[in-house]
């Protein structure tokens, strides 16, 4: 099920006839037993006048729901707070349908979706402490290997970085960055950098 959750009747009346979204109310996510683990709420941010009441509203969502974040205009610094704060997708009100098809599948799946500016900000402003140890019961299904490589994916080091810091080859890298993917069933470097920051102690 699709929930949108929308002040602005162009935007309800647009996911209600595209999408066959339902238009809830504010407080609609207090009644938890009707939600399914792959329900999408899609949130217009523009209902709420300060970050704060944003902030405040999607701590006390269901977390059986998927937010997907609607703003009118996307910016960075915005969307990677959205997205740290456990959104699943940050997008601007003029998306094509396409890409909305797009990012409601992946959500569905349980992946994060990310236009390529935000990816790449995010990946790059994520801090991963190498130091620190990862929860070793999430990481345990990793070789000693791909949770080196999966560290520094997550640190925002390019393929060829990562060839060149652990001297393997570059389609060792790719073979390993595919096995990280699905042993951790994540589907981008984003989801992987989120998952390892999540998992730290």
């Amino acid at each position: 099920m699709i929930y949108i959750y929308s002040q602005q009747e162009i935007i309800k009346n647009y996911w209600t006839n595209e999408f066959e979204a339902r238009v809830v109310e504010e407080d609609f996510y207090l009644d938890e037993k009707n939600f399914q683990t792959n329900d999408i709420l899609v949130l217009d941010l523009d209902n709420f006048k300060t970050v704060e009441q944003t902030l405040f509203y999607i701590d006390n969502v269901s977390k059986l729901l998927n937010i997907i974040a609607l703003v009118e205009v996307p910016r960075l610094a915005h969307g990677t707070l959205m997205i740290k704060k456990g959104c699943k997708s940050y997008i601007g009100k003029k998306t094509s349908k396409i890409i909305v098809k797009e990012v409601l599948k992946t959500v569905q799946e349980g992946n994060v979706w990310l236009y390529p500016e935000l990816m790449n900000y995010i990946i790059k402003n994520i801090t991963v402490d190498t130091e620190k140890q990862i929860d070793k019961k999430k990481l345990s299904v990793l070789s000693s290997k791909e949770l080196e490589v999966a560290q520094l994916v997550a640190k925002g080091d390019s393929n060829k970085e990562i060839s060149k810091q652990l001297d393997i080859q570059l389609v060792t890298v790719k073979k390993h960055i595919g096995n990280i993917f699905t042993k951790l069933k994540v589907k981008d470097r984003v989801s992987l950098a989120i998952f390892i920051n999540k998992n730290k102690d």
